[in-house]
C-alpha cells in the first residue's frame, strides 16, 4: 500500500520524482548513454595547455572510465566532466577546490539533492546545442532574415489599419498568406537557433534557482558566485524571455496565430540573436558553474561506490608511488604497489600475466589524480608532470602505415617531448615488438635510456636481456605464473630480476603434446646460451 501511495505521489509531483531518481542512483554505477560529451573539449582544446592527447586517452581506456564516472544530471555536466578528465595540468589549488566541493556535496545530502533537483530541469537533448552557441562561433542571421523584425512591424501596422479603418478583410488574408510563405521558407533555418535560445533561457533559470539556495551550513563557492552574478544574469534573462515564453504552455497555441499575423516567433528570434553576443559571457559563466556542480556530484557518487580511495600527495620531484592501486574497470581487481624515487620501472612477464593492465592502472590513476584529485589506492604520491602512453598500436589502413611505423611515430613524439621538458611520465607497452630480436633489443635499450634521462618511464617487455642493460636507471619488476591458482596467473607485481621462462609451460596447461613442449624447452635453452 505504501509503495502504491508513493508511486501516486511521484506522478503528481515531478519534483518528488526527480528527487527519488537522484537518491536511487547515488553511489551506483553510472548507466548514462553516451552522446556528444567531447564537444566542449573540442571547442576549447586550444585554450587548455595540458590537454591529454588522443592516443593516451584511447590507450588508457579513459573513454570507458569516463562512462563509469558519468552519472551527471545534464549534458552540461557531462561535457564539463569530459573536459575536466582530459585536463591533466591543473594546479594544486584547483585540485584542492575540486576536492573541497566534492566533500561538501558528499557530506551534505540535503544540499546535494537540492542541487540535483534543480539541475534536472536541464534534462533535454537540445541542451547539447548550448555548447555551440556559448563557446563556438557567433550566432547570426543572414540574407532576408535580417528584415523579419521590420516586416513584423509592418504586418502589425497593416492589420491594425485594416481593422481600425474597416478596410477589406482581404488585406489581412494577404498578410497571413505572405507570412505563411515566410514561415515555410525561414522556420527550418531558424528552428535550431530558436531551440538554442530557449535552452539558454532554461539554463539561466536553473542558475537563478541555484543562486537562491540558502542553508545554515556552508554553501559551495560556485553557488556564491552564481549569487554574485545575479544582476547580469537577470539582464540576460530579460533578453531571452520573449522567445522562451512564446512556446510556454498555452502560449504555444496563441503563438500559432501570432506567427500568421506578424511572424512573432521568427521576428523575436532575429531580435534576440542580434543582442546575443552582449550576454554570451554570462551564459559561459553559468555553463561552467552548473557543469562544475553537476560533475562534482557525479564524481562524489562514483567514490561512494568504491571501497578504497585516497586524495594523493603531489610532488615536483621525480617520484611516483602507489600503495594497493587498482584498475577502475575490473570487477574484482588485484591491487599492486610500486614506488619509484628518481628511477624508472622495467616490467617483465609472460603474456596475460598482468603487465599491460598494470601500466594502464598506473596511467589511469595518474590521470584521475591530476584531473579529479583522487586515486583508487590506499596512498599515492603523484608527480606534477604530463603523461603520454603508447600501449595499443594498430595498423593504420587509411594512411597506409604499418603497425611498426605508427609505433615509431608515437615513440619519436615521446623522445621529443622528454628532451624539451613538455612531458615527464611515459608508459610504453612492449616497445618495438614488431621487429626482429636484435634490433628490438637495440632500439628498446637506446630509447629507454634516452627517456630515463629526463622523465619517469614505466615500460613492459618480454626481453629479459634488457634487465641487466637498464638496471642502472630502471628498478626491475616482474609478473610470473602461479600453477596453484585458477587461470595460472595471480597478477601480483614482484620486485626484482626475472629469469623464468614459463611461457612454454602454458602450452602444457592448454593441452599441447608433451613431445612438442619438451622440444620447445630444449630450443629455449639453446637460444639462452
Amino acid at each position: 500500500m505504501k509503495k502504491a501511495i508513493s508511486r501516486f505521489a511521484d506522478l503528481l509531483s515531478p519534483a518528488r520524482r526527480r528527487l527519488q531518481q537522484a537518491r536511487a542512483k547515488w553511489g551506483k554505477q553510472a548507466v548514462k548513454e553516451g552522446g556528444s560529451e567531447s564537444h566542449l573539449f573540442d571547442l576549447t582544446r586550444d585554450s587548455i595547455p595540458s590537454a591529454l592527447d588522443d592516443k593516451t586517452w584511447i590507450d588508457l581506456e579513459l573513454p570507458q572510465v569516463f562512462v563509469a564516472l558519468n552519472s551527471t544530471e545534464t549534458s552540461v555536466g557531462s561535457q564539463y566532466l569530459y573536459r575536466q578528465l582530459r585536463t591533466v595540468g591543473q594546479s594544486p589549488q584547483e585540485i584542492v577546490e575540486h576536492q573541497s566541493l566534492r566533500k561538501l556535496l558528499r557530506e551534505d545530502s540535503a544540499l546535494r539533492e537540492r542541487v540535483q533537483r534543480e539541475l534536472s530541469g536541464l534534462r533535454d537533448e537540445r541542451i547539447e546545442y548550448l555548447v555551440d552557441a556559448v563557446f563556438g562561433s557567433d550566432l547570426s542571421v543572414s540574407g532576408a532574415m535580417k528584415f523579419l523584425p521590420w516586416w513584423s512591424l509592418a504586418c502589425a501596422a497593416m492589420i491594425t489599419s485594416a481593422m481600425a479603418l474597416n478596410l477589406s478583410p482581404w488585406i489581412i488574408v494577404a498578410v497571413a498568406t505572405l507570412n505563411l510563405l515566410a514561415i515555410v521558407k525561414f522556420a527550418l533555418p531558424l528552428h535550431r537557433t530558436l531551440e538554442v535560445l530557449r535552452a539558454c533561457y532554461r539554463m539561466l533559470c536553473v542558475a537563478e534557482a541555484l543562486a537562491g539556495i540558502s542553508s545554515e551550513q556552508e554553501l559551495p563557492r560556485e553557488i556564491s558566485e552564481l549569487r554574485s552574478r545575479t544582476p547580469e544574469r537577470r539582464q540576460a534573462l530579460s533578453k531571452l524571455r520573449l522567445v522562451a515564453s512564446l512556446q510556454s504552455g498555452v502560449n504555444a497555441y496563441i503563438t500559432v496565430w501570432l506567427n500568421l499575423a506578424v511572424l512573432a516567433e521568427l521576428a523575436a528570434c532575429v531580435r534576440t540573436v542580434r543582442s546575443f553576443n552582449g550576454f554570451r559571457k554570462e551564459l559561459a559563466a553559468a555553463f561552467e558553474l552548473l557543469g562544475k556542480l553537476d560533475a562534482a556530484i557525479a564524481v562524489a557518487s562514483f567514490l561512494q561506490s568504491q571501497r578504497d580511495w585516497c586524495e594523493p600527495a603531489f610532488t615536483n620531484a621525480k617520484k611516483l608511488a602507489f600503495t594497493e592501486v587498482r584498475h577502475p574497470l575490473i570487477a574484482n581487481p588485484v591491487s599492486n604497489s610500486i614506488s619509484l624515487d628518481d628511477q624508472c620501472a622495467l616490467i617483465t612477464g609472460s603474456n596475460m600475466a598482468g603487465k599491460t593492465t598494470f601500466i594502464k592502472t598506473v596511467g589511469i590513476n595518474v590521470v584521475l589524480a591530476r584531473a579529479l584529485g583522487f586515486c583508487l589506492a590506499r596512498n599515492a604520491t603523484i608527480p606534477t608532470m604530463s603523461i603520454m602512453a603508447s600501449i595499443r598500436t594498430d595498423h593504420s589502413v587509411s594512411s597506409g602505415k604499418s603497425k611498426f611505423f605508427v609505433e615509431l611515430e608515437a615513440i619519436r613524439s615521446f623522445v621529443e617531448a622528454a628532451d624539451s621538458g613538455q612531458c615527464g611520465l611515459f608508459l610504453l607497452d612492449e616497445p618495438f615488438s614488431g621487429t626482429n630480436t636484435v634490433e628490438r633489443l637495440a632500439l628498446g635499450r637506446a630509447v629507454l635510456e634516452s627517456l630515463s634521462a629526463h622523465a619517469i618511464v614505466l615500460a613492459t617487455t618480454h626481453d629479459v636481456e634488457l634487465q641487466a642493460d637498464l638496471s642502472a636507471h630502471y628498478d626491475l619488476f616482474h609478473f610470473q605464473e602461479d600453477p596453484d591458482v585458477d587461470g595460472y596467473f595471480d597478477y601480483r607485481l614482484r620486485l626484482g630480476h626475472s629469469a623464468k621462462r614459463n611461457a612454454i609451460r602454458l602450452l602444457e596447461r592448454e593441452g599441447f603434446p608433451e613431445k612438442l613442449i619438451l622440444t620447445a624447452l630444449g630450443y629455449a635453452q639453446a637460444y639462452a646460451r
